[in-house]
């Protein structure tokens, strides 16, 4: 819990000493900065939120700077199966849900 207070200590400071106009800058700003050093991470939360169904191929295509073909390719060369559309009305449901 100390470090949860420490973080939102840190983040309102930054925020009070007009360095960023308000948390939301902050937190956009360090989710740059972990993402520019380590672009793996931000791969991997794409391509897990593509599995998880959260967001189409085409969006995880274009989040990820690439074309839908490459998408399919990088998913693919992890090992990963694509989706091709829902399949129960749960995931018509979750698919209209996310649009």
């Amino acid at each position: 819990m100390y470090q949860i207070s420490t973080v939102n200590w840190e983040i309102d400071q930054l925020v009070k000493t007009k360095l960023f106009p308000n948390q939301q800058a902050v937190l956009r700003q360090a989710l740059r900065a972990l993402f520019e050093f380590q672009p793996a991470i931000r791969r991997q939360m794409i391509i897990r939120a593509y599995l998880m169904g959260d967001i189409s191929l085409g969006k995880g295509a274009e989040l990820m700077g690439v074309s839908h073909e490459e998408m399919k390719d990088i998913i693919t060369e992890q090992g990963h199966t694509l989706h091709f559309g829902p399949i129960t009305i749960d995931e018509v449901m979750q698919d209209a849900n996310n649009a």
